[in-house]
């Protein structure tokens, strides 16, 4: 299920993607952004990993980008994700 990047609310509508001046109920922000994309990288780099794609001015404002896509988890769960692992290998090294 697609979220908020800003406010982590979900994404409840009928339309797979928003129209391009939606807005998320709770905290404003626009759904079609760079942010709530998957082929977004996130914070600190900002950047789009589909080739030959012109860079957006506000990854933070709606934009008509074709290749958008809701992306399906939550804000920064991958690198949570990848962490969590992380500590669990570090934790199963040092086992007694």
């Amino acid at each position: 299920m697609p979220y908020c990047w800003k406010c982590k609310t979900a994404y409840a509508q009928f339309k797979k993607t928003p129209d391009i001046h939606a807005r998320c109920d709770k905290c404003q922000s626009y759904w079609h952004s760079c942010c709530n994309c998957r082929f977004f990288t996130g914070y600190p780099s900002a950047r789009c990993t589909v080739a030959n794609i012109e860079p957006a001015n506000d990854v933070e404002g709606a934009n008509f980008c074709d290749e958008f896509q809701l992306a399906g988890e939550p804000p920064g769960s991958k690198q949570a994700n990848k962490a969590d692992e992380a500590r669990q290998k570090w934790n199963d090294l040092f086992r007694d």
